[in-house]
């Protein structure tokens, strides 16, 4: 399955960054309702840019970036207007496809497919996974290729993305608000606190994450994993 043409359909921080990962050679059109959006977006990642939905008709993917209230009517434009063969993604984190979205009588693929990750961060460089919910080993192959520059694609149930993002978002809120409150205590310079959460705490999480732990750090861990 080759895909010549790409469209991504909302041109926000995560529509953005999507686009800025398509490949070089491919085809692309960015699509939002705010046309001086879409183009400043398209003007970056040198791609055609419009403010209509019929222009994704020509593509051989279509990328639904866009806040979940929305996704179940996007859907019901872009069947009137999509070619068949053409696969759709559901990029939006929180939505669903329902069964009922997808007509069984054209050729036409709508697959879940969910980010791990960040988009500030992503941008800046840190790994993302792209959890693509189809067992169709020829579309995800195809997905999988056009999504390459991306630390991983793999297959799975995109419906815990929700959950990996949320209780990774409020535990790492939780943390930050909590050492600056005791830091605060002790008259400690917001500026001082600001570069602790974002260079002390974020860096080691991160050496955590790649088994770089200091011997303090290690001793620590082993005494929390022992708790209940």
């Amino acid at each position: 399955m080759e895909v010549k043409s790409v469209a991504v359909i909302g041109a926000g921080r995560m529509g953005s960054l999507i686009a800025s990962k398509l490949p070089t050679e491919m085809k692309k059109i960015v699509i939002d309702k705010d046309r001086d959006k879409a183009r400043e977006v398209a003007e970056q990642v040198e791609a055609e840019y419009s403010d209509k939905i019929e222009m994704a008709a020509a593509a051989d993917m279509i990328m639904m970036v866009l806040p979940t209230p929305t996704i179940k009517e996007m859907v019901g434009k872009l069947m009137d207007v999509v070619k068949d063969g053409t696969t759709i993604l559901n990029m939006a984190t929180t939505a669903q496809i329902e069964p009922a979205m997808v007509l069984n009588n054209r050729d036409i693929a709508i697959i879940d497919t969910k980010i791990i990750g960040h988009a500030k961060e992503i941008f800046r460089g840190e790994p993302a996974i792209i959890v693509v919910n189809t067992a169709d080993e020829a579309r995800f192959a195809a997905i999988a290729n056009v999504l390459k520059k991306f630390y991983k694609v793999v297959q799975g149930d995109s419906s815990l993305v929700e959950t990996i993002n949320s209780l990774a978002s409020s535990e790492g809120i939780k943390a930050a608000v909590a050492i600056r409150k005791k830091l605060q205590t002790l008259n400690v310079d917001n500026d001082w606190i600001n570069v602790a959460i974002r260079t002390v705490c974020a860096g080691t999480m991160k050496a955590f994450t790649e088994d770089d732990l200091g011997h303090f750090a290690r001793e620590l861990v082993k005494k929390l994993e022992q708790e209940d």
